[in-house]
């Protein structure tokens, strides 16, 4: 009887069983920690299979990760509760190409670190 109630999706994987709540679970352990920020950046990157954008899109991270304090931040000045989660501003207020394409010409970045030489 629980078997007829449960529905397949045409791939034939059985989603009907996932808790909602163990995909907000891992967000949660991630958000706060230097090593899930990163991954949770990493994880949007449009460019994993070139080398050297990658590299360049790894580099964005700091300047990313300041912005999104100087969102969390505003919320505070406005009075508001600060709810804002690093996820939620890749995803809402984060475009990964605009973000790469506003680099100046003349940047390479190295991603452990940031640092950044002018050629």
């Amino acid at each position: 009887m629980v078997n007829q109630q449960i529905a397949t999706q045409d791939d034939g994987f059985d989603d009907s069983l996932l808790d909602p709540s163990i995909q907000e679970a891992f967000l949660r352990l991630l958000e706060g920690t230097d090593i899930g920020e990163r991954t949770l950046f990493q994880s949007i990157s449009p460019f994993a299979d070139t080398p050297g954008l990658d590299l360049q899109f790894q580099g964005l991270f700091t300047p990313t990760f300041n912005r999104f304090l100087g969102a969390l931040g505003d919320q505070i000045r406005s009075g508001d509760e600060p709810t804002l989660t690093f996820n939620q501003f890749l995803t809402e207020q984060f475009d990964p190409r605009r973000a790469l394409l506003q680099l100046p010409g003349n940047r390479t970045d190295v991603a452990a670190g940031g640092t950044v030489f002018s050629l």
